[in-house]
């Protein structure tokens, strides 16, 4: 049986034995075989209480007693990193909610994310797509030498860097949204980290760094709940979308192909799902190519064919599921397939796919753009290329290149020059976000904890 050994390399500052790692298995919780390297001693999951009693303190192990680090056999899921106290265990399967209500919520911890089973694919990635919080890096190497690394922190980059760059974008909060009355009955502001207040019988803030929250992790909007997004909502971007191009304007008048609704042309080519694919179905290899038009009220609906299902596919996503911290940012915006009056979650297939490069477009800006960029012998505006063509776009011309106002998400354009982590849910359809585990090529992956200095200025 194939194993990878994942060493720590700690550059933290912070004394090892402060330093905790867990282990959380993905939601079959199967295939979990840990060694620690220097006793052979079997590791838990960190969230699964062995006699099933909860909450508990969790299955953590300081770095002090992982001198050697671990031996992986089987393991898909997260690697998490706290510094100091460790994120209690509150029920099967828990874990933490970026909320105030959480009571490990003004605690210090990151993650990344792996599936090690002795196959080709394997992979790890870091990602910040629900807050950032440790700066992590890692390298792979065979027989000590080095094979890929992928950097939390780029070049001189600091964490002091990263967090003087992300907190700009919140402070002071602009999303406009204001909250449910508060106990006076007047609204609760938009609260960014550093002015979390305690809610109820909820955690006592801390008085040091924790966690800055991604616009992806914040509860909803509609309906208000707390604490209220201070991100930018994309009802702006939207409403752009829908006034140079939406229902009555001109087609081609901005971008070509663009106008009388149509704000892009979403098409491709979906892989499929699986080393053994249907040949027919959601799940199965197939090109699409659908047109996504824009309503007075904001709605996206997408309209096609997609090869792998007979007639024409619709599916409509709504303006208030869209605006929401899951929608464009999340990545998980329900929609309404064929007319259906219920919603249905996107999930691993080829309606999952779709709108991934509906909202990829959207996140970098490329949806209405009127940058021209060369495609083939000639030049065109990106607006007007199909979606599968703006996975081909450098990705210096992202964001602000795309887009001369700031219709684009913010967070993941900060995050993209100090760090190789994914900044958006669908990074990997841009840039090679993961470092191989491919055992064939690869023994050793090692975990580095970058410099942790955080001063909030308070």
């Amino acid at each position: 049986m194939a194993s990878l050994t994942v060493q720590f390399t700690n550059n933290s500052g912070v004394d090892d034995s402060l330093v905790s790692i867990g282990f959380v298995p993905g939601a079959s919780n199967a295939g979990f075989t840990i060694q620690n390297v220097s006793d052979q001693t079997a590791l838990l999951p960190l969230n699964i209480a062995s006699d099933g009693t909860y909450p508990f303190n969790g299955n953590w192990y300081a770095l002090s007693a992982l001198p050697k680090g671990v031996t992986i056999s089987a393991f898909s899921g997260r690697v998490y990193v706290a510094y100091g106290p460790e994120w209690a265990v509150e029920g099967a399967g828990y874990e933490p909610a970026q909320a105030v209500t959480d009571p490990n919520f003004y605690l210090r911890y990151d993650k990344l994310e792996m599936t090690f089973t002795g196959q080709p694919a394997d992979v790890a990635n870091l990602t910040s797509i629900d807050y950032w919080s440790i700066p992590l890096s890692l390298t792979t190497s065979s027989s000590g030498t080095a094979v890929q690394t992928v950097s939390g922190l780029l070049g001189s980059t600091t964490a002091q860097n990263v967090f003087d760059a992300l907190n700009p974008l919140t402070t002071p909060p602009v999303s406009g949204v204001t909250g449910p009355g508060g106990t006076d009955g007047a609204p609760l502001p938009a609260l960014v980290p550093g002015d979390f207040l305690q809610y109820g019988s909820g955690p006592v803030p801390g008085t040091t760094f924790a966690r800055l929250i991604g616009p992806s992790s914040y509860p909803p909007i509609q309906p208000v709940s707390i604490p209220v997004t201070p991100y930018d909502t994309w009802q702006d971007y939207l409403q752009y979308l829908a006034t140079t191009f939406g229902p009555g304007t001109t087609l081609g008048a901005v971008v070509p192909t663009l106008g009388n609704g149509v704000i892009a042309t979403i098409a491709g080519q979906f892989a499929g799902v699986g080393p053994n694919p249907p040949a027919t179905g959601p799940l199965s290899p197939q090109s699409y190519n659908l047109s996504a038009t824009i309503d007075a009220n904001l709605d996206i609906t997408l309209t096609g064919t997609l090869g792998g299902i007979s007639g024409t596919t619709t599916m409509l996503y709504k303006v208030a599921d869209l605006t929401n911290p899951s929608g464009i940012y999340g990545g998980n915006t329900p929609y309404y397939l064929n007319g259906a009056t219920s919603s249905t979650n996107p999930g691993n297939d080829v309606y999952g796919w779709v709108g991934g490069d509906l909202f990829s477009g959207l996140n970098i800006g490329a949806v209405g753009s009127t940058t021209i960029v060369d495609s083939g012998s000639k030049s065109m505006m990106v607006g007007s290329l199909n979606s599968q063509q703006w996975f081909g776009l450098a990705s210096s011309q992202f964001f602000a290149g795309l887009q001369s106002s700031t219709y684009y998400n913010q967070w993941a354009a900060t995050l993209a020059p100090l760090s190789q982590a994914y900044n958006f849910a669908y990074s990997d359809r841009f840039a090679a976000v993961f470092a191989s585990l491919n055992p064939a090529k690869v023994d050793t992956l090692t975990i580095t904890l970058e410099g942790a200095a955080v001063d909030m200025g308070s």
